[in-house]
């Protein structure tokens, strides 16, 4: 498959138990060989295709993206996404999100993950922290995860842990100074986004 180019949309689709959970189309801010970029647009609406396992954004009725969007930054065969968030009416950088999830598959509309639950916060003006690591353990326990899974998402957690301390994080911070194109319009999920095949 080839690279999108920027400002194309590209769905980002949570796939739990072999079936689609979740989707959300973004805008591409930069792909290529080492690096996929996309942006969450405010106001983007999700998609919950029908699943036996309920969407815990779906079960709160979260059906869009709120406050001033999201930046995900994904490098080939990483088993988290680099997420950059901002917040104020001033936009100020908050800090960096990584995002524990199935490494990225490319799809014909866009690319395939899984969120693992377990994830790390870094605020621009202070030291790491762990989030979620409890309900991850739940997950594990109630077998939204194996426990083959469960031990490579730990494993995971404990590399990231490792890079913070070491201060040998590979994103360019200047990304914290991104902004979107103001002419990006919303995007929308197109005919057919519940139904397109597994890769």
């Amino acid at each position: 498959m080839g690279f999108f180019a920027p400002g194309d949309v590209a769905l980002r689709r949570e796939v739990l138990h072999g079936r689609p959970w979740a989707v959300t189309p973004t805008r591409v801010v930069a792909d290529g060989p080492e690096l996929l970029a996309v942006f969450t647009v405010p106001g983007t609406r999700f998609g919950f295709p029908p699943h036996p396992v309920p969407h815990g954004w779906q079960a709160l009725g979260r059906e869009q993206w709120h406050g001033h969007g999201k930046l995900q930054l994904h490098r080939p065969g990483d088993a988290y996404s680099v997420d950059l968030y901002w917040q104020g009416d001033d936009r100020r950088f908050a800090g960096w999100y990584l995002n524990l999830q199935d490494p990225f598959r490319r799809t014909p509309l866009g690319f395939d993950t899984l969120d693992h639950e377990l994830d790390y916060w870094v605020p621009v003006d202070g030291h790491w922290i762990d989030r979620d690591r409890e309900e991850f353990e739940h997950q594990v326990a109630d077998g939204k995860y194996t426990a083959e899974q469960g031990d490579a998402i730990r494993r995971t957690g404990k590399e990231v842990e490792a890079m913070l301390d070491g201060g040998t994080t590979w994103w360019d911070p200047a990304w914290s100074a991104f902004t979107p194109d103001p002419g990006w319009p919303v995007p929308t999920l197109p005919a057919g986004w519940a139904d397109y095949p597994l890769p």
